[in-house]
């Protein structure tokens, strides 16, 4: 499951589970608008709710209504309208739990691997606990948890320490060897209050700078350096694509080795920086990667995607030479996203399935064009993918009505 860890900082990771392993506000606030909409209130946004979520759902039921029935010049509500509009949600949520639901892009990869390492994990949820056992099972099946703890009746919420507690005496683990993992302040204070350490990530409803207090991930890569301690990482080979997709090119990119019958086999990585980090890359996928540049005349009318050796030199003057076009040099981020829809460090020609890139002129270097296979990035700066040189010439660029030139 990706590169081997000698040693791991803790042996036991308490995750939450909304806003920190999987995205779930988008059916959570349809299913109380569903409620709302029942009594003919007003409804909420999206952003709205991030900000009422992670207390339970009782609560962000009952901030709901508040929130409408102010606007609506009235105050409450009554226990009974709280009551009521919770068996609603209920209902509704019940039956569509799971409609947008989704983990974070990297989260399945990052458990897989931390399981594969040793480490044991745990669920810690303030989401009902039918609920929280379905979205455990449904997105994350191969992960043999410890504990998936939700509300349950009986039980107090976090911040309450309780929970932590329970969790370490299931795992038959110290203090010491634990950290939560969550995007809120409750998260948090659930580890200050159970004497364990704590992590918050960037990526939730309530993200939150970094404090003495606990340390704090922007990122899913930076999270795997801090669960895992090392400098870089490269997934085990995998021939599914993501199961979410980061970016409109990612997705196209599969889709169309899909939809051509094109084999590709891939990793995940954090980002590929140094050369080192690209052998790597190269060792796990069996081949050398290329490097990409974009770049276009002073009038910014011509554009080239050019794939060439990761270790050859871009030198313009023969770049333009062998092309017969007059100098060139690199076009600005703004115009790379604009038409091949990467950010710098994920320059692909594979761009080119992308109708904002039909004016872009495709060149490949001699060697890159006679390798057995063809290796880059997918348009993102985490995901390397392999196919066969051919494929790429005889396949996928002619579906993109591309003829490359090859220099």
């Amino acid at each position: 499951m990706g590169q081997e860890v000698k040693e791991l900082k803790y042996k036991l990771i308490i995750w939450d589970l909304d806003g920190t392993l999987i995205d779930t506000i988008e059916d959570l606030s349809a299913a109380v608008n569903h409620a709302l909409e029942i009594r003919g209130l007003a409804l909420h946004s999206i952003s709205e709710y991030r900000t009422m979520v992670g207390h339970g759902v009782r609560n962000l039921v009952k901030q709901a209504l508040e929130a409408s029935l102010l606007a609506e010049g009235k105050v409450g509500p009554e226990e009974e309208l709280t009551d009521a509009a919770l068996a609603d949600f209920k209902a509704y949520y019940t039956g569509h739990i799971d409609v947008r639901t989704h983990p974070y892009p990297g989260m399945q990869e990052l458990l897989k691997d931390l399981h594969a390492a040793g480490v044991k994990m745990a669920v810690a949820s303030n989401k009902f606990q039918a609920g929280t056992e379905h979205l455990i099972h449904e997105f994350f099946p191969d992960i043999p948890f410890v504990a998936i703890l939700g509300n349950r009746d009986g039980y107090p919420l976090k911040p309450d320490p309780e929970i932590v507690g329970e969790v370490l005496r299931v795992s038959a683990l110290n203090k010491e060897d634990a950290v939560m993992v969550g995007d809120s302040g409750t998260d948090m204070r659930t580890a200050a209050n159970g004497g364990i350490d704590g992590i918050a990530v960037g990526w939730g409803y309530r993200p939150m700078g970094a404090t003495p207090d606990y340390s704090f991930a922007e990122t899913v890569t930076e999270l795997r350096t801090l669960l895992f301690g090392r400098n870089f990482y490269v997934s085990e080979l995998l021939s599914t694509p993501p199961a979410v997709y980061s970016t409109p090119l990612q997705e196209a990119v599969y889709k169309a080795f899909i939809g051509l019958g094109i084999p590709f086999v891939r990793v995940d990585t954090d980002p590929g920086i140094t050369m080192e980090d690209c052998a790597h890359i190269d060792g796990a996928l069996g081949t050398r990667i290329v490097k990409t540049v974009f770049v276009c005349n002073r009038q910014e009318t011509s554009f080239y995607l050019y794939a060439m050796p990761a270790d050859k030199p871009f030198v313009t003057r023969e770049f333009c030479t062998a092309l017969g076009i007059p100098r060139v040099s690199f076009a600005s981020a703004e115009k790379l996203m604009a038409l091949t829809g990467v950010s710098a460090g994920a320059t692909t020609i594979l761009s080119a399935v992308l109708p904002e890139a039909a004016g872009v002129r495709v060149v490949l270097d001699r060697s890159v064009a006679d390798s057995e296979y063809f290796a880059c990035t997918d348009g993102t700066p985490t995901c390397f993918v392999r196919i066969k040189t051919l494929d790429l010439l005889q396949k996928y660029l002619p579906a993109c009505n591309l003829t490359p030139t090859i220099i």
